[in-house]
């Protein structure tokens, strides 16, 4: 079984961006891209508790959840949901090859 990694995460464009990257076994998809996910999550909720730790983005009823496959329509998805290009290629950027 593999697990969720936490790649990215921080503020891009004034909302709370959490990029995970799928580790574990090869799947069934014969694809070499790596399985991602991108949660996005305004940053008013995203606001340090007061432990001065941000809370999980996924737990938020107003975030987004993006898992593009393939790979490629990351870039596209991000844009549409309204990050201007530059954001999201930076974004992409973080996925590892």
């Amino acid at each position: 079984m593999g697990e969720w990694k936490t790649v990215y995460e921080d503020e891009v464009e004034e909302r709370w961006v959490t990029l995970k990257v799928y580790e574990g076994e090869d799947d069934d998809n014969g694809n070499e891209d790596p399985i991602v996910r991108v949660t996005v999550a305004p940053i008013e909720d995203a606001e340090q508790d007061s432990g001065g730790q941000k809370p999980n983005a996924e737990a938020e009823d107003n975030s987004t959840t993006l898992e593009p496959d393939p790979i490629d329509d990351l870039e596209e998805e991000l844009i549409e949901i309204g990050f201007s290009p530059v954001a999201a290629a930076w974004i992409v950027g973080k996925v590892p090859a």
